[in-house]
């Protein structure tokens, strides 16, 4: 039985687990390395109701479309319904680019919810085309190096290696370099990330989106725990009212500004 470290027992999740771990393997056979486990789920701030399950699948060769075709039918039908609110999200590497890390890492099949739609409405062409590189990968996998878990497969340090500083703090800063156009429309998920970010800055910390927060509370001025505390409490689903609605746009607007120059990518 799997649990995420840090959390309880969810038996659908667990259920989910056992599942992509019989199905997949069934389908890859001996081309499967592994499956491997990252994100909120092993960095003990998964929560079934806000978060996506993360993982990444290693093989030895390239997938045929056939197997592509299988994986799509199985992770649709077999997983979806098991899924947490988010649905899931997955990488198939190659083990030749794992263990010798480039930025951006090439992968030979990628899906998550957001091409849902995209998959629905022409699921041969969305497999044909779902391949490249992705910058995302390095933030990834150094969270798996660090946090993540083996679900099937050869131990993490016999497939990954290292990724480069310089290469996470591209990944990581990626997803804030718009935030103070971004934190009106999305002010949980820009605070959060916001906050991980100057996390790594300054500390040297690997953080989730929960525990950046929780960084921030302690690390920053206290005139903007408020605005923390309601992301915290919007990601944790610990209010059923919006918290944001008791903060001003002008108080997010200052606390992203503040941030991007802590971050040094405002001047």
């Amino acid at each position: 039985m799997y649990k995420p470290k840090g959390g309880a027992t969810m038996t659908q999740t667990n259920q989910l687990l056992e599942r992509l771990k019989k199905e997949y393997a069934k389908i890859l056979k001996d081309n499967l390395v592994g499956i491997y486990l990252h994100g909120s789920y092993v960095m003990g701030s998964y929560n079934e109701e806000v978060s996506d399950l993360d993982y990444i699948v290693v093989v030895k060769e390239p997938l045929k479309f056939s197997d592509k075709q299988r994986l799509m039918n199985v992770t649709i039908k077999r997983l979806w319904p098991l899924s947490p609110q988010k649905g899931l999200e997955f990488h198939v590497l190659l083990l030749e680019d794992t263990s010798h890390f480039t930025d951006p890492l090439p992968f030979d099949f990628h899906f998550s919810q957001m091409h849902l739609a995209e998959y629905a409405s022409n699921p041969d062409k969305y497999i044909k085309s779902m391949h490249g590189k992705d910058p995302d990968l390095a933030a990834h996998i150094t969270i798996l190096n660090r946090y993540g878990q083996e679900l099937i497969g050869a131990p993490i340090e016999e497939v990954f290696s290292e990724v480069p500083s310089a290469d996470y703090w591209r990944s990581i800063t990626a997803d804030i370099n718009d935030a103070d156009q971004e934190i009106l429309s999305q002010p949980m998920y820009i605070v959060l990330n916001l906050c991980r970010v100057l996390a790594y800055e300054q500390d040297n910390l690997v953080t989730s989106k929960l525990t950046g927060g929780e960084w921030g509370l302690r690390a920053l001025p206290e005139k903007y725990h408020p605005i923390i505390q309601a992301a915290l409490t919007k990601y944790t689903l610990a209010s059923s009212k919006d918290p944001f609605d008791s903060i001003r746009a002008t108080q997010l607007d200052q606390f992203a500004r503040l941030m991007l120059k802590k971050i040094r990518l405002r001047q």
